[in-house]
């Protein structure tokens, strides 16, 4: 089973669906072109990810270090191969981490998994779909798109959680990620490590608010902590969400051997 990760912080840049043609993804910080490749060999490079920072404050940046942690358990796990190297990268002079999906897989390595519907999310124009040969798209390639909602009752306050189209999701906004890892394999010797994204979901808007202001004086974490798997599905959560769990103790479960080692090919 898929050891998923959860990681909170502020989104400095996105790169997300739904495809258009011949598009500029305007709602990225650095705006770049992302238009369907004439080659369609190159499709299978296609991808969703996101950037987020904690803008310096100490339960991000281990959280950093935790990542990295695990970068170092496949290269201690791959032994007589070359894992290239990977660290995280900083903007503004404060940690950032960066996880992506490939929309597609080449069907020759789909292994009879199931397939996910690309017409609803992530291709709703019928942009991709015309020029897919090779590739399909898989649960493996889904990410899910949430946003957190809190409800004020009599005595309390129910948190419950909303599907919602990406395009929803704007740089500056509080997220938390369901993250994964893997390594691909690239030739005979190679392999690159890959943070894979699961799901994004919106954080309270109002804590957005709150929590830049809180930031500067270093008296409170970016991080939250839901206790879920990939998605929201169950119905409302009432436990209270600024608990926090230190990242080092996820990390304390993660043991990685032949048979829960993901090991993907490009």
């Amino acid at each position: 089973e898929e050891l998923v990760l959860r990681v909170q912080g502020f989104l400095v840049d996105a790169s997300l669906p739904p495809l258009r043609r011949d598009q500029c993804v305007l709602r990225q910080i650095h705006c770049n072109s992302r238009q369907i490749p004439t080659n369609t060999h190159r499709l299978i490079d296609l991808k969703q990810s996101v950037t987020i920072t904690g803008l310096g404050v100490q339960p991000f940046d281990d959280a950093a270090a935790a990542v990295l942690a695990v970068y170092h358990q496949f290269s201690a796990h791959l032994k007589g191969h070359h894992l290239r190297i990977w660290q995280p990268e900083r903007a503004n002079a404060h940690l950032t981490l960066t996880f992506g999906n490939r929309y597609l897989t080449a069907a020759k390595f789909s292994d009879n998994e199931p397939h996910a519907d690309l017409s609803e999310v992530v291709d709703p124009f019928n942009v991709l779909r015309p020029h897919l040969s090779s590739q399909v798209h898989l649960q493996e390639n889904v990410v899910e798109y949430w946003q957190c909602c809190t409800h004020c009752c009599i005595r309390s306050q129910i948190t419950s959680f909303k599907r919602i189209k990406p395009d929803a999701i704007m740089p500056g906004t509080m997220v938390e990620l369901q993250v994964a890892f893997a390594v691909a394999k690239l030739g005979r010797h190679d392999y690159i490590f890959l943070p894979k994204l699961r799901a994004v979901c919106i954080l309270n808007r109002d804590y957005n608010t709150s929590i830049i202001k809180l930031l500067s004086a270093r008296t409170v974490s970016p991080l939250k902590k839901m206790k879920r798997k990939v998605g929201y599905d169950d119905d409302n959560d009432k436990e209270n969400v600024d608990t926090v769990e230190a990242p080092q103790r996820w990390l304390k479960r993660l043991t990685l051997d032949d048979n829960q080692m993901e090991v993907s090919k490009v």
